[in-house]
């Protein structure tokens, strides 16, 4: 039957067409999503980056032994016996915001900077306190003059000169002098002693490092795998999302592919072909056009990979370093999904062929009596049963997954997915009550776009399924990611009572500015500083690593009140620790218990854990006193009267405010200005994500809406002959094959909305545990937009097939062989 199969695809060229291009055009979009993939996943810069050129580097030490990064510091007495053993040199690291035009950058004492590599390009060495050297800098920068901002405050300095660019930061040297005098402390001591003699020395009390164990203290430790965070997670989800849309797709086009050849199928079965032949030949044939398509796809996808990357590095997904190799696995893996799904879309009409009688050889009727096949419907209920468990898993186990679109992605697919493959199923009732004015149109034209759709169940499928997937996807998926937006900033105004908040210019708030702001008469200020720390035993032992926010104890209970599930934030101890109900469940920890805690540092502080509060929406939600972590610059601070937490102030508080913030790069907002920021910001990710993971995705439902399209009116040339005949022009048959194809996508827009509001239902359910009134917001204008465009590409195609296929004389048409 393979040779039977090689043959009418032969002379089914045409026909074939469309299977060919959904499957290629298929699997173009995957081969790019895992060449992009696969190009996120190792290490792009092995070894040691930071000291590559050192022999020896003495570390803070933090929890087992394990070495720490700057900010943590070296103790004074490890640095001076160091240093009276032999030569010895001192890096120092910390957050400079260089104006105007550099922006943030990391400070370094010339002397540390040969050990990563950088050389000169121009100009000279800094030796004067008021001169720097630019990493990365033009040379038109020499003898230009820049601000400097550190935590200390601010200062004016001179360029002498510029170096070349390395990957892992944006460095600003100073002096070694000057570079002292901003950051006392030493980050690492870089040596050429023997690291055993060494290790003796410092006594416990540091790390000694040398060799591939360099890498360790590098501020990207992962060699560039971790600057790549973002763009694997949007690869991943546009890989999974791209396999389901062609998938769908597929399976959708050879249904409608085998209906088109119901009589010839049924005229080998009246020449003696068994069931069993004529589903391998249907297997073969899908097996021809897989290999062929998947191979087609997979030159395709490297060309696709170019304009990709430009748009993840104009948009900040990727570093500016990253590129995406040609690489024959992915291409491989490609390969095999393609033809996968080639088999899986012929195998769901599987059951639909065996049971063509051969009898059908002789039916003129083109009224289809059956939608769906039994695998379909397996499929279908499936994908549908699916999204509904992992829904009430999902809210009554970790709701907090529903506010992040890529956690939970997987429901809004299912459900996407499940309408998809119904949709036949959906069809009749849907029209019915689309098209129930046209039932009693007096003209010919409405009456027989009603009929013909009602009748061709499978043929409006086919083209309803592509604008199921693309109007579903984007009005799913985006709803999801702005619900759960919303949903975090709801949360985090519930949180936090405050009137303003002063944002910095830079990475911080400098002391002197916080200085000022606090001596303003009537203000409750609370600086807010977030930082990692560790917690561990007493013993030595780290627990864990959190993400937490430094605060007074004052703050809590008053400007900042997270649901309390155990202990109390009234009158915390100076030493208290906050946690969410994660970290407590994971690290088996309670109120009331003792950890120390490891701060940045490199401090060790003992803590006591005065409250468990709910689990944060992104990331921890944790909380330690701002006592214990010292001149650490607050990332941010809150502002409120003394009146009150969240009172206003006056118009005499807010001149002083903004007096007190003049020269220090730093502004005021209001609480719920600065929350709509936030959420601007989050509304453009979401924007610039959705570009990507359903860009390719909708491009594809379009083209394999044109497709079918195609398809379907080059098989009713003899349908179209006939309405000829009968007495129809040809302007009147287009323009009933555009009605048909735009009550397809009205169809199909009202499947997808059905999708997408099982899908937001199911969200809310999730996010009403987490946060009070929680919002459901459903992107109107994309979802619009992709409407009006399925629309334009269905009608435009439509009606463009129809004028083709009616070229010929109707007399003419009539007789065309089959």
């Amino acid at each position: 039957m393979l040779s039977i199969a090689a043959a009418t695809l032969r002379h089914r060229l045409m026909g074939s067409v469309g299977a060919f291009l959904a499957l290629a055009l298929g699997t173009t979009m995957i081969g790019m999503m895992t060449l992009t993939l696969a190009a996120t996943f190792g290490t792009p810069h092995p070894g040691p980056q930071r000291f590559k050129e050192a022999l020896t580097v003495i570390a803070p030490q933090g929890f087992e032994g394990r070495p720490m990064r700057a900010p943590a510091v070296l103790p004074a007495d490890v640095v001076t016996k160091a240093t009276e053993a032999g030569k010895a040199t001192a890096d120092r690291s910390f957050p400079v915001r260089l104006n105007p035009g550099f922006g943030e950058t990391t400070g370094h004492p010339w002397t540390s900077a040969s050990f990563a590599g950088y050389h000169l390009v121009a100009g000279r060495a800094p030796q004067a306190p008021d001169e720097i050297v630019v990493a990365g800098g033009a040379r038109s920068l020499i003898g230009r003059e820049a601000e400097a901002v550190t935590s200390d405050g601010a200062g004016r300095y001179r360029v002498v000169g510029v170096t070349d660019v390395l990957w892992f930061e944006n460095a600003v040297f100073f002096s070694g002098a000057e570079a002292k005098r901003l950051s006392p402390g030493v980050n690492a001591l870089v040596t050429d002693q023997d690291a055993k003699q060494l290790s003796a020395l410092v006594g416990g009390r540091a790390v000694v490092l040398s060799g591939h164990d360099l890498s360790r203290v590098d501020p990207d430790s992962t060699g560039g795998a971790q600057a790549l965070a973002n763009a694997q997670a949007m690869a991943g989800s546009t890989t999974g999302l791209a396999v389901c849309v062609a998938v769908f797709v597929v399976i959708a086009t050879f249904a409608f592919a085998t209906e088109q050849r119901r009589r010839e199928l049924a005229l080998l079965r009246l020449v003696g072909a068994a069931p069993r032949q004529v589903r391998r030949m249907v297997l073969g044939e899908a097996m021809l056009i897989g290999l062929a398509a998947a191979a087609a796809g997979c030159v395709l996808a490297p060309l696709g990979t170019m304009p990709l990357r430009s748009w993840m590095l104009d948009h900040n997904v990727a570093p500016s370093w990253f590129a995406i190799p040609f690489n024959p696995l992915p291409l491989l893996i490609s390969f095999v999904i393609g033809v996968a799904a080639a088999l899986a879309g012929s195998a769901a009409t599987l059951v639909r062929v065996s049971l063509i009688r051969p009898i059908e050889v002789l039916r003129e009727s083109v009224v289809e009596r059956r939608g769906l096949t039994p695998i379909r419907w397996l499929l279908g209920i499936g994908m549908l049963i699916g999204a509904v468990v992992a829904g009430i898993v999902i809210s009554r186990t970790e709701p907090y997954l529903a506010s992040s679109a890529r956690k939970y992605e997987a429901v809004p697919v299912l459900y996407v997915g499940a309408v998809t493959l119904l949709a036949p199923i959906l069809l009749r009732p849907v029209t019915r009550l689309l098209t129930g004015p046209l039932r009693g149109s007096a003209k010919a034209g409405p009456l027989l776009v009603r009929e013909n759709i009602l009748t061709s169940r499978r043929r409006t499928a086919a083209m309803v399924a592509p604008i199921v997937v693309a109007v579903g996807l984007v009005g799913a998926l985006l709803t999801m990611q702005k619900s759960g937006d919303a949903a975090v900033l709801a949360r985090q105004q519930q949180e936090t009572k405050a009137a303003d908040v002063v944002v910095p210019g830079g990475s911080g708030i400098d002391a002197r500015t916080l200085r000022r702001l606090t001596a303003v008469p009537g203000l409750r200020v609370t600086p807010v500083t977030s930082m990692n720390v560790r917690i561990g035993t007493a013993q030595g032992e780290q627990i864990d690593s959190l993400t937490t926010n430094a605060v007074p104890a004052a703050a809590l209970g008053a400007t900042i009140t997270p649901p309390v599930l155990s202990g109390s934030l009234a009158s915390p101890p100076d030493n208290f620790l906050v946690i969410d109900e994660h970290a407590a469940q994971s690290d088996s920890l309670s109120a009331g218990d003792h950890v120390v805690t490891l701060l940045p540092t490199g401090e060790k502080v003992r803590t006591v854990i005065a409250a468990v509060v709910a689990r944060g929406l992104n990331g921890d939600d944790t909380y330690v006193s701002a006592s214990l972590t010292g001149a650490v610059m607050p990332s941010q601070v809150y502002l409120d009267s003394t009146a009150g937490p969240g009172r206003p102030l006056d118009e005499r508080q807010t001149a002083a405010v903004n007096q007190a913030l003049a020269g220090s790069g730093a502004h005021v907002l209001a609480y719920g200005a600065y929350l709509e920021a936030q959420r601007a910001h989050a509304a453009e990710q979401t924007n610039n994500a959705a570009v990507v993971i359903l860009g390719i995705a909708l491009a594809y439902a379009l083209i394999a809406v044109a497709n079918t399209l195609i398809m379907a009116m080059a098989g009713r040339r003899k349908e179209f002959a006939l309405l000829g005949l009968a007495g129809t022009v040809r302007s009147q048959i287009v323009k009933v094959a555009a009605a048909e194809a735009a009550v397809a996508v009205v169809v199909g827009t009202v499947l997808a909305a059905v999708a997408t509001g099982l899908a937001a239902v199911t969200q809310h359910v999730s996010l009403s545990k987490l946060v009070t009134g929680a919002p459901t917001l459903i992107p109107w204008a994309q979802v619009l937009g992709t409407v009006v465009l399925c629309a334009l590409v269905t009608v435009v195609t439509a009606s463009g097939a129809t004028w083709r296929a009616t070229r010929r004389r109707a007399i003419e048409a009539a007789g065309i062989r089959e």
